[in-house]
């Protein structure tokens, strides 16, 4: 895999201990980069379970040998991913690979039935801060005249829409328009953007949506997952640490001629219908 040695990347979304954000701030500290892990917390105090969470990633990461800080974001406002990118100045003096992966899997509901604050937090989330935080390291980027990578993590459901899902359906496939219309925008920069829409990867959040299912079905979370993975035609789920080494790979200059891409990275359920 590429080497990131004197690279420095953010990833969002970085705190859950099963979640993909983790995964990726380690894969990435691994290959040698230092790493900036960012979520949202509510008062940074010893009871705050995500800024506890970013404090483990930082420990992990140092203990990986690399340099790594903490930092409190509200993605979606543009003074907070401001005073985030000051941060990273103040402590690194660069940015390199910025890994949006902050998102949420709210607003469930027939389309129909959805209240506008539930679309629109799923929108505000997932879209409007991918687009705050990638329009804030890409201002840094052009100006400072140097190279980089932005990995927008979307969703196969950006291309295999389903039921119930509407807002978030929507949203990752409007990722999917912005990393190409971003990418043609900064490719003489030599900035790549580029998309990872996983499929059913084995995370808190998605098993919050199979948690979902089983009351529903009044089945067990086990016969769910089983259900899921017979869906799959490689049989088996996706883990964390495999989406990870596919954004280290884009990040590195193993991946450096791909950008514009929105990679669907599913054990191949988009080949069959669902």
């Amino acid at each position: 895999m590429g080497d990131l040695n004197g690279k420095v990347a953010l990833v969002t979304g970085s705190a859950k201990e099963r979640g993909i954000g983790r995964a990726i701030a380690l894969r990435l500290a691994k290959n040698g980069a230092d790493i900036v892990v960012a979520d949202m917390c509510k008062d940074k105090g010893e009871k705050d379970a995500i800024w506890n969470g970013l404090q483990e990633r930082v420990k992990e990461i140092e203990a990986a040998g690399k340099r790594a800080i903490a930092v409190n974001v509200d993605i979606t406002d543009e003074k907070s991913v401001a005073a985030l990118m000051e941060s990273i100045k103040a402590e690194f003096g660069r940015l390199d690979i910025v890994c949006n992966n902050a998102g949420i899997a709210a607003g469930i509901n027939l389309s129909y039935m959805l209240s506008p604050a539930e679309w629109r937090k799923v929108m505000e989330v997932n879209l409007t801060g991918t687009f705050i935080v990638s329009r804030a390291a890409a201002q840094w980027m052009t100006k400072s005249k140097q190279s980089g990578s932005i990995i927008n993590i979307s969703s196969w459901r950006g291309f295999a829409p389903a039921p119930f899902m509407a807002a978030y359906c929507a949203s990752k496939a409007a990722v999917i328009s912005l990393t190409e219309v971003m990418a043609l925008e900064l490719a003489t920069h030599n900035i790549r953007v580029n998309a990872v829409c996983p499929g059913k990867v084995d995370t808190d959040m998605e098993r919050w949506g199979w948690d979902l299912k089983a009351g529903a079905k009044g089945c067990s979370v086990e016969q769910i997952i089983e259900e899921e993975q017979k869906k799959i035609p490689l049989g088996k789920l996706a883990t964390p640490d495999m989406v990870a080494g596919l954004v280290a790979f884009i990040a590195s200059d193993d991946g450096a001629y791909l950008t514009g891409q929105a990679i669907s990275y599913t054990g191949g359920m988009t080949l069959v219908r669902l």
